[in-house]
């Protein structure tokens, strides 16, 4: 309601207020003189009906004016104050929360700096130097995060995570304490440690380094090759006879066999081997090139041994005509014709390809002899046979579930029971690395994954469905080293980005060398998905991690191509290491490590990798969630 009250000064003044008990809420004065006006305000609440304005007038009366509005905020009630004091609470709990926020977005933003330019990049996990001839250690993963060391005088597992040894056995008690002597071979797996020192194999268990069987080898060791379910160790007890001896991962129990390897009774002729080394098909060649000049008869055998599965292959080898054929490797870029447009390097190249030219006769050899293979399989006590002459030195594969032999320009596929399934025609030879005299044993030209096999030989990529041979997709690439296939059905591929002239070319010297690249192909339909051009020579992938390795020569070109044209050693120049990480996505390089020295070997484990120099072991480790 609407009160006026008149002060006994004469001033008038009214307000609004609403009354509590018949009673004015707050106190009021007249805003001429001042004066408490509360009382008379009383009274007029009292004495007007309810709902009505109320005039309050003064005893004596005043002149009639204007009465002034008093401008006074309304009454606040508790329940007003209490309102305003939640919202002031609220308002500060906005604020801390905001705070809070911000606070919450700088530490995820700059732990995520860390992350990308220091977290995700390779720290130093491990270190040891390593005593004695560099050649006689071996070092590797055994499982996650514990490596393996082994040298002729004992074997270690050593844990990364507390950087203490897990155990510690000795190989022999005769060998030097500096680990000198020669290198071991090994082979782990999940529960073991395998270690063929020479004269016998050490079956370890992986958890404790305890010797759970020792294996004696007969003879002057060949080779140890293992496999996903056994391991094959052949050796020479004499210049015919040949010990294989086969140990079943799983069980430790050992089949042995003796097999003859006929050689015949010849004249010796100069540069001829000894008796007791087994010569390769490119040495058989060279003998009958010899032999042939002195119309000596070419009666010659040469055979390896492989462990195919659960089989025992060995692939003799009978040269029946010997047949060498010369193509041109060194061609010119200019013939002669230099002009004011030619570049320097283009003469400087010219130049060195001329020297390496009269050198080597700017031809190299082919080898299309005629050889007689004989595929000998031990599937039980006797072998299955399979004959056959072909064309170009024979090479064997033993893949999955089926088996490779590749003769020059031809490859042909066996299953496990020595049945010849197909036979393909190639476009090229595969790469000299496959080679019988630098072969690892290790490699191979081809990969069996999703039910194809995927086969490559110097200038094309081929994928073969199996166990038909139908050919589901071709692809160029010039140079492949290796395909990883991903079990998703992705291939990485290990190429170069080389022509198919430089195939034949192969002897040319050029500045302008290919590059290393590495391809994603879609296995199903060949198609590339990514490529990256001069990140890796060869690729790896562990788990969901990809990597790529690239071990390079420093020097100056110039001097590297006339030490080349000359058939001459390479100057002295320091090597580079590169291990880069690669987005599996999309082939972008996420981090490269770095170092300006070349190691012995190198292994990786998921977010770990090694590498064994000359003199010390270094395990780098990175994060990643």
């Amino acid at each position: 309601m609407t009160i006026k009250v008149q002060c006994p000064c004469g001033a008038k003044y009214s307000f609004d207020v609403e009354p509590v008990d018949g009673r004015m809420p707050f106190a009021v004065k007249c805003p001429t003189c001042n004066t408490d006006g509360t009382e008379l305000a009383n009274q007029a609440i009292a004495a007007q009906p309810r709902g009505q304005n109320l005039r309050v007038a003064a005893a004596s009366p005043a002149p009639e004016e204007e009465i002034a509005p008093i401008l006074r905020p309304k009454p606040i009630s508790v329940t007003t104050v209490e309102k305003l004091r939640v919202q002031r609470r609220k308002s500060q709990h906005a604020t801390w929360l905001g705070w809070g926020v911000a606070v919450c977005i700088l530490a995820i933003f700059g732990g995520w700096l860390w992350y990308v330019f220091f977290g995700t990049k390779p720290r130093l996990e491990y270190s040891l130097n390593i005593p004695g001839p560099e050649t006689s250690w071996k070092a590797g993963f055994l499982n996650e995060g514990t490596i393996l060391l082994v040298n002729p005088a004992h074997a270690t597992a050593h844990q990364l995570g507390n950087d203490k040894n897990l155990w510690n056995t000795p190989m022999a008690a005769d060998a030097p304490s500096d680990g000198s002597g020669p290198q071991p071979r090994t082979f782990t797996d999940s529960n073991s440690v395998w270690i063929c020192s020479g004269n016998k194999v050490l079956w370890l268990n992986a958890a404790s380094g305890q010797i759970k069987q020792t294996i004696p080898v007969s003879g002057e060791l060949k080779s140890f090759t293992p496999t996903t379910s056994n391991i094959l160790v052949v050796s020479s007890t004499s210049d015919t006879n040949r010990v294989a001896l086969q140990i079943d991962l799983a069980t430790g129990q050992s089949t042995t066999r003796e097999i003859v390897v006929p050689r015949s009774e010849k004249h010796e002729m100069p540069n001829e081997l000894p008796p007791n080394v087994q010569p390769t098909a490119g040495v058989l060649l060279s003998q009958a090139m010899d032999e042939k000049k002195f119309s000596k008869p070419l009666d010659a055998m040469s055979s390896e041994f492989f462990s195919a599965g659960d089989n025992l292959v060995e692939l003799r080898v009978k040269l029946l005509e010997p047949k060498v054929t010369y193509i041109k490797s060194i061609k010119s870029h200019l013939d002669g014709n230099t002009t004011a447009s030619s570049s320097m390097a283009d003469v400087e190249e010219d130049v060195f390809n001329d020297i390496k030219r009269d050198q080597t006769g700017g031809v190299k050899a082919i080898d299309e002899s005629l050889y007689e293979v004989k595929l000998r399989r031990w599937t039980g006590e006797t072998p299955i046979e399979w004959t056959a002459p072909v064309r170009g030195v024979p090479m064997f594969f033993p893949m999955k579930t089926v088996d490779l032999l590749v003769a020059g320009p031809s490859l042909t596929v066996f299953d496990k029971q020595n049945k010849k399934l197909f036979e393909a025609k190639l476009s090229y030879p595969i790469n000299d690395r496959f080679a019988p005299d630098r072969w690892d044993r290790h490699s191979a030209p081809a990969v069996e994954t999703n039910g194809n096999l995927y086969f490559f030989d110097k200038g094309v990529l081929t994928a073969f469905a199996l166990p038909g041979g139908d050919i589901k997709w071709r692809a160029t690439s010039v140079g492949v080293t290796n395909i990883i296939g991903d079990g998703a059905g992705a291939l990485y591929i290990g190429t170069t980005t080389a022509a198919p002239e430089d195939i034949q070319y192969s002897d040319q010297l050029t500045f302008q060398n290919a590059h290393p690249l590495v391809l994603k192909v879609d296995a199903a339909s060949g198609k590339i998905l990514w490529e990256a051009e001069n990140v890796g020579q060869q690729c790896y992938l562990t788990g969901k991690y990809l990597y790529t390795s690239m071990v390079t020569k420093g020097g100056m070109a110039i001097t590297k191509g006339l030490a080349d044209a000359l058939n001459a050693p390479e100057p002295d120049a320091p090597s580079y290491l590169h291990i880069r990480r690669l987005d599996p996505l999309n082939g972008k390089v996420l981090w490269d490590f770095y170092r300006k020295e070349a190691p012995d070997e190198f292994s990786f484990d998921q977010n770990r990798f090694l590498i064994r120099y000359s003199d010390r072991v270094q395990v780098w480790k990175f994060l990643d969630y």
